[in-house]
């Protein structure tokens, strides 16, 4: 099973099981982890983050259509341009699908209800997600390896002579 495929399975978010869904998405993450964190290179800790990250977001941005839509089928689009009379007319584009043509095709002149929700609103972090280092730091040295040590001040003037 790749780890797209597992994504798009675990991402079968539904509004009255937002927060199971939510969780069974991270654990299919965790469960598929072979080796345990501590154990596993930088490299490959950062692969995890990414694609946990990546997951997050697609969470986020489904579970806002969720929430957003109420149970009604969500298209996302971008107001283009407008124009105001008696009554504002606005032309959408969205992307190309066939679900999103179906959707136009099949509600021409009926009422639709526009609201304006932006996922990235909702995708942030309180800090970057880290991996931890392969080698630990020297003892004596900050985070990019630079001397932490305080030095005391010399006056290279008032060093001994050389025998």
């Amino acid at each position: 099973m790749t780890e797209e495929t597992t994504e798009d399975d675990a991402l079968d978010l539904a509004a009255d099981t937002l927060s199971g869904d939510l969780r069974d998405a991270m654990l299919t993450h965790v469960r598929s982890m072979e080796t345990p964190w501590s154990k596993m290179s930088e490299h490959a800790q950062s692969d995890k983050i990414y694609a946990i990250s990546n997951a997050c977001e697609r969470i986020v941005r489904r579970a806002v259509a969720i929430v957003a839509s109420n149970g009604h089928s969500p298209m996302f689009g971008k107001i283009a341009k407008f124009t105001v009379k008696d009554e504002i007319k606005a032309e959408l584009v969205a992307p190309s699908s066939v679900g999103n043509i179906e959707m136009i095709a099949e509600n021409i002149g009926q009422p639709a209800i526009i609201i304006f929700a932006s996922p990235e609103a909702f995708i942030g972090q309180k800090s970057e997600a880290k991996a931890d280092k392969d080698q630990p730091d020297l003892p004596g040295t900050d985070d990019e390896g630079a001397s932490d040590v305080e030095l005391p001040d010399a006056d290279p003037a008032s060093a001994p002579a050389a025998a």
